[in-house]
């Protein structure tokens, strides 16, 4: 049975959502009942978050919006910046508590980059270290990146396929490996209709430069309510695995 997978982005606006929903779609379709989760959502109608409402569609899933995007905020901004301006906090174990919560392969979405802080909470490190008792022990950041670790699902990593992606694609893999995290695949996503000059070299250099299996370019279609099927048949190899098909 197929896990899931952590969808993040090397950048915003990279197109996150979509491939999250075709992969959603795929599963569906293939009988699986995926749960859809987006932890965060920020720049969002908190009763109408767009990205949460086109991922349970994609899934099918009938359970509550909480269960599917658990976090959302109206500020456009770093989960941990538009969670403070609400007042609100974001408890990664809440998170951590929906994704194991069943069997059932689950596709979760990152807000922004790998780097992109969600929120900060204290160490077991600083609580043992806290000299005097009374001050208060030192918070650290968590981010997508520390999100993706703890959860322990193969992460498919989806980035821009024209000018600008080499750099953030090496990047990202980059990082992802050194916490040792399992890139399924980078998905190069076309965000517009008409290709850059590097579009056709792209793909070539990000398996050159990163070792890791590049799907792609995908086809941009204007049409929202036909992106999930039109994206399928590239990302049909994370849907119909070697495992799956067994």
């Amino acid at each position: 049975m197929i896990r899931g997978y952590f969808v993040a982005g090397t950048d915003a606006s990279v197109g996150k959502t979509e491939v999250a929903r075709a992969i959603l779609f795929g599963l569906a379709r293939a009988g699986l009942r995926p749960r859809p989760l987006k932890p965060v959502e920020t720049g969002c109608d908190p009763e109408r978050p767009g990205d949460a409402l086109a991922l349970r569609e994609a899934a099918g899933f009938e359970g509550p919006l909480d269960e599917v995007c658990p976090y959302r905020f109206t500020l456009p901004a770093a989960p941990l910046v538009a969670a403070q301006a609400a007042s609100a906090s974001i408890s990664i174990e809440r998170i951590e508590a929906l994704v194991s919560r069943d069997d059932r392969p689950i596709v979760v979405e990152a807000a922004g980059g790998l780097f992109v802080p969600i929120t900060r909470e204290v160490s077991s490190a600083s609580l043992e270290q806290a000299d005097p008792p009374e001050r208060a022990p030192a918070q650290t950041l968590v981010t997508n990146l520390d999100l993706a670790e703890r959860l322990g699902l193969p992460v498919v990593l989806v980035a821009r396929a024209g000018l600008g992606t080499l750099n953030h694609c090496a990047l990202s893999a980059e990082a992802l490996a050194r916490r040792g995290i399992e890139i399924a695949a980078i998905v190069l996503n076309r965000l517009q209709a008409e290709d850059d000059a590097t579009v056709p070299t792209n793909r070539r250099l990000v398996e050159e430069m990163t070792g890791c299996r590049v799907l792609g370019p995908t086809p941009y279609v204007g049409d929202a309510a036909a992106r999930p099927g039109a994206l399928l048949p590239l990302l049909i190899s994370l849907v119909d695995t070697p495992l799956r098909r067994r």
